[in-house]
């Protein structure tokens, strides 16, 4: 027996897209003019990630 896969339209992938998108935005945060020195730490500490640069942050 074959299976019809019915495709997504363009309606259903944009709400999709904006769902995932407001979810990820939850989590953000605007470190703003301190970006160079966010990047600057995450260097020399060698930390992989913003969210191990946070960890760093919060556990000082």
């Amino acid at each position: 027996t074959l299976e019809v896969v019915k495709r997504k339209s363009v309606e259903e992938k944009a709400a999709t897209k904006r769902a995932l998108e407001k979810a990820r935005a939850q989590t953000r945060v605007n470190v703003g003019a301190a970006f160079q020195r966010w990047r600057q730490l995450r260097d020399q500490m060698g930390l992989k990630s913003d969210a191990k640069v946070a960890d760093f942050l919060l556990d000082r």
